[in-house]
């Protein structure tokens, strides 16, 4: 009797989850975001025998990913029309001036989790159409769930990075992409747009 009223609570209580949807506006599912971002996300791990030295998961904010990102924001939030034209504005700006890739870092020694620093032992490289460009990471300040919303690789043990590099979104949406990060402790090499 026990066992039946608490699968009927947790019937109960898992039929009155519903999806989050935006009044104002039409948005992409939360089940289309994920695959858009899955497309542009590649992760390695990197071990030394048995022990995991490295973990990297990178996601390129392409433009399908970056406009992906604000349906998912505007559902959210549940942003007005208004302030998605705003946002998008923004969005645009930005794609025309830099590519953006969220990096997910992981290595056991907290010493060696340094990306953002000026002196850094790190190095992050984007390859696309022939060229390669250096990056520049900045840590991410905000909550997990606030991260994994938008990057559902990122989990509570990793680090996460925003990489900026100096090339138009554009210019790496129509080529092969690889991120390559290598430092003293390992190096791996993702393919983020295969």
């Amino acid at each position: 009797m026990k066992k039946l009223i608490c699968l009927s609570l947790v019937g109960l209580f898992l039929g009155c989850v519903t999806p989050q949807t935006n009044p104002y506006m039409q948005v992409i599912s939360a089940a289309d975001y994920e695959k858009i971002v899955t497309r542009f996300t590649d992760r390695e791990q990197v071990y030394d025998g048995f022990q995991q030295v490295l973990g990297v998961s990178a996601t390129l904010v392409s433009t399908d990913v970056a406009r992906a990102q604000l349906d998912q924001n505007a559902r959210l939030y549940q942003w007005t029309p208004e302030t998605f034209q705003n946002k998008k504005s923004e969005t645009e700006t930005n794609l025309s001036k830099q590519t953006e890739v969220f990096v997910s870092f992981y290595v056991p020694e907290r010493k060696h989790d340094d990306l953002q620093k000026a002196n850094t032992t790190w190095k992050i490289f984007l390859d696309a159409g022939g060229k390669r460009y250096e990056g520049k990471a900045q840590r991410m300040k905000n909550i997990l769930a606030e991260i994994q919303a938008l990057y559902p690789e990122h989990n509570r043990f990793s680090t996460a990075y925003r990489v900026t590099f100096p090339v138009p979104t554009s210019m790496v949406d129509s080529n092969k992409a690889q991120l390559t990060m290598t430092g003293p402790v390992g190096s791996a090499t993702l393919d983020l747009v295969k």
